[in-house]
């Protein structure tokens, strides 16, 4: 392996001077620099930056510790995410998955705390509250698409609500009054708010809000875990007398139920039924005839901002610090919804 000595050797310089080349530091003249930097392309000279590292204070990583968002098809764009935020800072990424294991969830603190990582970004899967407790890091942490019940770190996550609202909405303005609503799981943050969200479009639109046309796409089991019963939910309110011209869906796995349900009984999308959904999960949105309009869920931003804010809570950039930021959910009209 090319070491820093040996570039030295070969460009007649100190090992300091070639240092400083790859510190890029201005003290080095131009020619000096040029001809150093050509040796180290010949060379193939890798820099030493972890042994770098372990002479500053704090290095140039970012940590990011998520349950399960590394393996999740969908909310991997947090990851990507905030890849793209570092890259602009120069920085560089480890990660770590836990699989929502609090062992090892403690184990990893205590590794970027090793590395001198220079802060942490803490990811879910999904919106929901979390405690990390006291974990053995020093540096700023910043929550992403989750939030702490005590306040006790910054959070950025998808403005749910907004997105309720923008799905009923965009229905509405369609001109339909007669609105059903296939959800998740009622348990979920998700739920509430944007239940808050499209109750907020009915009562602007001076519509009733009827709790007869609402019912879960997922019903929670003893053990914790959920069954999708959306097919039959979505069967039941399209077989009324007075059934929905539109329905509002949780995410994007109970529209292609719905889509099923009105198949079954002779309904066409969107000629008899529009449909909604939310998260945009294009390997669903797009593959659905008629295409779906959906409400996406802003994960590559959510990574984003992420370390955008962190970078300001360690002094890096400049910038307000609010204890948590919403996430615009924007609306991706397709061909699933039509004007009455």
């Amino acid at each position: 392996m090319v070491t820093l000595k040996d570039v030295a050797r070969e460009a007649g310089v100190s090992p300091k001077t070639v240092s400083r080349v790859v510190n890029d530091d201005p003290a080095v003249n131009v020619k000096t620099r040029e001809a150093v930097a050509e040796i180290i392309r010949r060379m193939h000279y890798v820099p030493d930056h972890a042994a770098r590292m372990m002479r500053m204070a704090h290095s140039t990583v970012v940590g990011v510790m998520t349950n399960a968002v590394a393996t999740t098809p969908y909310s991997v764009d947090i990851i990507r995410g905030a890849q793209s935020g570092l890259k602009e800072q120069a920085r560089t990424m480890l990660i770590a998955n836990t699989d929502g294991d609090p062992k090892q969830e403690q184990e990893y603190w205590r590794v970027f705390r090793a590395h001198k990582v220079a802060g942490a970004v803490y990811a879910t899967t999904y919106h929901r509250p979390v405690d990390l407790g006291t974990p053995d890091f020093e540096r700023g942490i910043v929550l992403a698409n989750c939030y702490s019940a005590r306040r006790s770190h910054c959070s950025v996550v998808p403005d749910d609500e907004g997105g309720g609202y923008t799905q009923a909405r965009h229905l509405i303005e369609l001109g339909h009054r007669r609105i059903g609503i296939v959800s998740l799981s009622p348990v979920l943050r998700a739920t509430v708010l944007r239940g808050a969200g499209y109750r907020t479009a009915f009562a602007e639109s001076g519509l009733f809000y009827d709790s007869n046309l609402e019912v879960p796409g997922f019903v929670t089991r003893p053990d914790g875990g959920e069954d999708l019963v959306a097919y039959d939910a979505a069967h039941a309110l399209l077989r009324r007398a007075e059934r929905p011209t539109a329905i509002i869906c949780g995410n994007d796995q109970i529209a292609v139920q719905v889509y099923a349900a009105a198949a079954s009984l002779g309904l066409s999308v969107p000629e008899d039924l529009s449909v909604m959904g939310f998260d945009d999960m294009t390997i669903i949105t797009r593959a659905l005839k008629p295409m779906l309009t959906s409400v996406a869920l802003p994960y590559f931003e959510i990574g984003r901002t992420a370390v955008d804010l962190l970078a300001r809570i360690n002094g890096e950039s400049e910038g307000p610090v609010p204890p948590q930021v919403l996430v615009p959910c924007p609306l991706i009209e397709r061909q699933s919804c039509r004007h009455l």
